[in-house]
């Protein structure tokens, strides 16, 4: 393996430390087996980081089992090193050749196979443990004997008490040192650990550097489809039409009923489809383990509604639900200040009856009519803009919380609903126009203005905005 190939690295460590875990988080592989049991890992494996999941391979990295014998593997090396002019990473091949069929050198070989040719080693450490030069020195002393290039991940598994002791400890041999908790990494620390792996060969540097970037490029495009997504949602759903003819058995309350029913089942089906299509431009098996509140689409119900759209969001469309809401919203954005405004939306008492009073039918405007065929039809003539509200914020949610997610985190990612004053004027005023014409809502003008609204949202919502 010469210098100039893909870039390698080796994952190292004592076991049980987060070496498959660390893994597990750069290469977004589900297939890597992590077990609190010492030993889940008992030879070496190739893994490769990739773009996407079709991909091409970006780098490669080793994985290991946990050091068994270090003291004794040391000993052997320095010994043959003491009557021998060979170089360490010959010595290395040696070790290797020599004892690969040795029971009791089983796990030492296993390390030191990748290392037999040209690679970085990756040494990952528990920092919620106190270092010990008694435990670590001479599986240490043998990753420097290398003369490899070297980095020590100090993976903070139950918290970071000790960090100091193994910076110190560590810092005579090793070029790098990293905190990374790959339980909790998000895509920006991701890439920084690739930043600090570019550093350590210089011929990797621009290679390494040319991955984060694309990575950087796919992810911003995948933000942008997601958008594209949520956008076609908003337009598909108030786009349909829900109506049914009345059938002389059923009265008019049995038929609006129908109908809500009718209406609430599409919204949750399309609402379904849309978090499929989202969390596959991701990357993800489309049966993600996701919290239950991830999972819940029913935009017509109470709890749904309380946790996507906020207390200030609610109040506005209170405020605005009984009148002109184009000819409100155009008063605001030309003859009050967004401060004002807010005032009067969020605390007055359209807010407050809007907030606690939760009914399905209020998200809908029924009428009657007669058909062409003289038959008297219920249909929903238009729906309320809270629904635009639910399906941005909700599928936000969907994006915000898979942004970050790998194969090793899966922790939730709670984004903040609340838009700035500017903002909720600009999205009231879209969503009102959907909601009343379609003519206005399929004009090119206005998808890309709801498209760009619906995007740097989602742009703000992982930089913390």
């Amino acid at each position: 393996m010469s210098k100039t190939d893909t870039p390698v690295f080796v994952v190292t460590g004592a076991p049980n430390k987060g070496k498959s875990t660390f893994l597990k988080a750069m290469t977004n592989d589900p297939g890597i087996k992590v077990d609190e049991v010492a030993r889940t890992t008992t030879s070496s494996k190739p893994y490769h980081f990739k773009s996407g999941p079709d991909g091409e391979t970006l780098l490669t990295l080793w994985d290991t089992p946990g050091f068994e014998n270090a003291a004794g593997v040391y000993e052997i090396i320095r010994n043959w090193e003491s009557k021998s002019s060979e170089k360490p990473l010959e010595l290395i091949r040696r070790y290797v050749e020599t004892y690969q069929d040795d029971p009791y050198h089983q796990y030492e070989t296993e390390i030191f196979k990748p290392l037999t040719g040209f690679a970085c080693i990756i040494y990952i450490a528990d920092c919620s443990k106190s270092f010990s030069s008694a435990d670590y020195l001479r599986e240490i002393q043998l990753l420097q004997f290398t003369n490899l290039p070297r980095i020590a991940i100090l993976n903070p598994i139950d918290g970071d008490q000790h960090l100091d002791s193994w910076r110190e400890g560590l810092r005579a041999y090793f070029h790098n040192i990293k905190v990374f908790n790959p339980h909790k990494t998000t895509f920006d620390e991701k890439l920084s650990i690739l930043g600090a792996l570019s550093h350590l060969h210089d011929e990797w540097e621009k290679q390494i550097n040319g991955v984060i970037d694309k990575l950087k490029q796919d992810r911003e495009q995948v933000l942008r489809e997601s958008a594209r997504v949520i956008r076609n949602t908003v337009l598909r759903i108030y786009d349909e039409e829900f109506e049914i003819r009345f059938n002389g058995i059923k009265d008019e309350e049995e038929h609006k009923r129908e109908l809500l029913s009718k209406a609430r089942r599409f919204v949750t089906d399309t609402m379904n489809e849309s978090q499929k299509e989202i969390t596959e431009k991701f990357g993800f098996d489309v049966h993600i383990s996701l919290n239950r509140e991830y999972r819940e689409n029913d935009l017509f119900s109470e709890t749904v509604r309380k946790r996507h759209v906020s207390p200030a969001q609610r109040g506005f469309i209170g405020a605005v639900a009984g009148g002109s809401v184009g000819a409100l919203i155009d008063a605001a954005a030309g003859g009050l200040t967004f401060g004002v405004f807010t005032a009067i939306a969020g605390t007055g008492g359209y807010a407050a009856g809007y907030y606690s009073d939760f009914k399905p039918e209020d998200l809908i405007n029924i009428k009657t009519y007669m058909n062409s065929d003289r038959k008297e039809v219920i249909q929903i003539k238009s729906l309320n803009i809270e629904i635009g509200f639910l399906i941005i914020n909700r599928l936000r949610q969907v994006v915000s919380s898979l942004y970050n997610r790998t194969a090793a985190n899966t922790e939730d990612i709670i984004i903040d609903k609340d838009l700035d004053n500017k903002s909720l004027l600009t999205i009231s005023k879209l969503l009102a126009q959907i909601s009343a014409s379609k003519k206005e809502r399929y004009s090119e003008s206005r998808k890309k203005e709801l498209l760009d609204f619906i995007h740097e949202k989602l742009v703000d919502d992982q930089r913390g905005k």
